[in-house]
């Protein structure tokens, strides 16, 4: 079975650390930036949400990008790349970041 292996992580701390050590390993993947859904909120400009609106105007909110994380990889690795993660970062244990797979039904165009 072939599965879709993401993690996001919250802070980014570990996050170059995690892409070097996934590469050291063989393993592929894709690091897209992410941004969670209250920080995107306090963003917007349009709508004003009102427990922060007054504060909008006083501070500038800096938010960090998060990282996801997406790699196809084999059953066969799936144990070994989530040793990967936990070894490097320590942002799983401390509940700041998630990691999952799923199942694919079908892959096509990966060698």
């Amino acid at each position: 079975m072939t599965y879709m292996f993401q993690v996001i992580l919250g802070k980014n701390e570990d996050a170059y650390a995690l892409f070097s050590a996934l590469r050291k390993n063989g393993v592929k993947g894709v690091v897209l930036p992410a941004q969670s859904l209250k920080s995107a909120l306090l963003d917007n400009k349009e709508e004003s949400i009102p427990a922060f609106t007054g504060l909008r105007h006083v501070v500038e909110f800096s938010h960090d990008t998060n990282y996801l994380v997406y790699c196809i990889i084999d059953e066969s690795r799936l144990e070994e790349v989530k040793a990967i993660v936990r070894s490097v970062t320590d942002e799983i244990k401390h509940k700041v970041g998630i990691m999952y797979a799923m199942p694919l039904a079908f892959v096509e165009g990966l060698e």
